[in-house]
């Protein structure tokens, strides 16, 4: 029996989730929802599940639409996972060290939205600096937690 790959991927984000969730419960409480060491891993938690739940009603969709038809990917959609995963692995363990996370992950988006082509570069740049801005607030100035 072959398993669908959407299945999967669904399965592992829930349990994912699901270790967060439960492991948040280990954190003390605070007096403030997002003030707490506990919220940020049970928010991400919570919002790994809804996501991998939301994948899951899509693979249902898709398979009940798509009967019968088998794709799989070809070499050229191969090498770009290679080469996105290289790149990811360049993030992680050279850019975020040098520059800092935030122009790291800036540089990360960028690249990496105009690399697969699906948007346009300003709608590209937009996205970018709108994503480090909202991590910026949320982390700096709601949960007071200082970035690398």
């Amino acid at each position: 029996m072959r398993i669908n790959k959407d299945y999967l991927l669904a399965g592992i984000v829930f349990a994912i989730g699901l270790f967060f969730v439960i492991g948040s419960y280990d954190f003390p409480p605070g007096e403030h929802f997002l003030n707490s060491s506990r919220s940020f891993p049970m928010l991400l938690g919570y919002s790994l599940i809804g996501l991998s739940i939301w994948q899951l009603i899509q693979t249902i969709r898709k398979t009940k639409e798509e009967e019968g038809e088998t794709g799989s990917p070809s070499i050229q959609e191969v090498k770009r996972g290679i080469l996105y995963l290289l790149f990811t692995v360049v993030y992680i363990f050279l850019l975020i060290p040098f520059i800092g996370f935030l122009f790291s992950t800036l540089i990360f988006l960028l690249i990496g939205m105009l690399y697969y082509k699906e948007v346009r570069w300003y709608t590209a740049t937009l996205v970018s600096i709108g994503m480090i801005g909202f991590i910026y607030v949320v982390f700096e100035k709601l949960m007071y937690i200082r970035l690398p």
